[in-house]
């Protein structure tokens, strides 16, 4: 039971952590806490986490192997007909046109017609049409989704359900570009048909979104950014979300959100801080190493094993210089915390030492600016102030865990943060 807790807790930092996030792009005293997004990149990161949300790729899937599920509607079209009566009698109509013929016999008649071109598979067309447009934006400006085959393949399944020769026909006519209206939204809902039902779903989540809706946008995030990732990830996400509202807090500096949030870019920007997950770091040449490094590397060598650069799981620049790390883990067991911080700490050191290998006391000084992040803490106390740690002769870094980071105890890691890179 508390490892489901520490689950919920660690996924909940994820999504509140873009949440703030985007709160802080807000004008106080507005009706709606997001209204100021619409303008912003905040906007286009929720609405493309709501493009990837799975009910997107079960009703494109629907429609892709199951066409038949689109229903027709019944209208009438009005005719003109002579002698035989076809459909019920536009009586106005056939007076007008009996009297400007002098024919009796013909009738302007209503007669029924089954089509496609309905208003619930108008909706169905436009929620596919705009979850493809967004995927694709995204990906004309972020080169590197290319490479990703889930994404890709969201992709084709989206184009293969718009294959759709419904769809298509609907689509272009002329108001095949026009959101839906709301009359279309209600036919849709009167449906019983589980493909308008989805389609009505997806639709009223992405106005609410857009709206400012704090449920609605919580729920997307919860079914596509947090969804996807292992804990350990959700952990280090959130850690780097929390540094960013920490560090806009003390800068009074808006929040500029990166996305997708891809490693080896900044995810958010705060002024002169960006802030990285999983940021690359080179490692030293051998003769920079210490002794025991250097076998250690020579050892793997020997046996067939060669070392890769380090991945830091959080790293925070200030004019492209690394001022702070974090290494964050999690775990669930309890007996697991001692070793998790022995860990965390050699990693720290090492990724110090690798940064500036020819400076070891700017590798100290900014060992002093790095934070272990642990799922929870158990017995161990939280270190949350660090300030002139090595004026004191001491060596230590920030220690704080889950708890810590909802209670916003990175506020004081980024105001003396600020006060160092300020000052210099």
């Amino acid at each position: 039971m508390i490892y489901e807790d520490l689950r919920s807790k660690v996924s909940f930092l994820c999504v509140e952590g873009i949440l703030n996030c985007i709160r802080a792009k807000t004008t106080t005293g507005n009706n709606y806490p997001f209204s100021e997004i619409g303008n912003s990149i905040n906007m286009e990161v929720l609405r493309y986490y709501w493009a990837l949300t799975n009910d997107i790729e079960e009703l494109a899937r629907i429609v892709s192997n199951s066409p038949r599920r689109l229903t027709t509607s019944l209208t009438y079209e009005e005719v003109e007909r002579r002698g035989e009566i076809t459909g019920s009698i536009n009586a106005a109509a056939t007076f007008l046109a009996q009297a400007r013929t002098l024919d009796p016999t013909i009738f302007i008649v209503n007669e029924p017609n089954m089509t496609y071109q309905s208003e619930p598979n108008f909706l169905v067309a436009w929620v596919l049409k705009e979850a493809l447009d967004i995927l694709m934006s995204a990906r004309r400006l972020h080169k590197k989704l290319n490479e990703l085959d889930w994404y890709n393949s969201k992709i084709s399944l989206l184009e293969q359900a718009l294959r759709n020769d419904i769809l298509k026909e609907l689509l272009l006519s002329p108001s095949g570009n026009k959101r839906p209206s709301s009359s279309a939204v209600r036919s849709a809902s009167k449906s019983r048909v589980p493909v308008y039902q989805l389609a009505v779903g997806l639709y009223n989540l992405l106005e609410q979104i857009e709206s400012g809706d704090e449920g609605a946008i919580a729920s997307c995030l919860e079914q596509t950014l947090v969804a996807d990732l292992d804990y350990w990830q959700r952990l280090e996400l959130g850690a780097a979300l929390k540094a960013t509202t920490s560090l806009s807090s003390v800068t009074n500096q808006p929040i500029l959100l990166r996305f997708p949030f891809i490693s080896g870019q900044p995810i958010s920007e705060v002024g002169q801080f960006s802030v990285y997950w999983q940021y690359t770091i080179p490692q030293r040449p051998l003769d920079k190493l210490d002794t025991s490094e250097k076998w250690t590397r020579e050892v793997a060598a020997n046996i067939g094993v060669t070392t890769s650069d380090s991945r830091a799981d959080v790293a925070i620049t200030f004019g492209n210089k690394v001022v702070s790390l974090f290494e964050c883990k999690y775990f669930e067991s309890e007996s697991a915390v001692a070793q998790a911080i022995l860990d965390a700490s050699s990693q720290l050191v090492r990724y110090s030492r690798d940064l500036y290998p020819d400076n070891i006391s700017f590798a100290e000084t900014l060992l002093t600016h790095c934070n272990i992040i642990l799922a929870t803490r158990n017995k161990y106390q939280s270190i949350i102030t660090n300030n002139n740690s090595l004026a004191n002769g001491e060596r230590k870094v920030y220690f704080l865990d889950i708890d810590d980071l909802l209670n916003n105890s990175l506020d004081t890691w980024a105001k003396e943060l600020v006060s160092i890179c300020s000052s210099h």
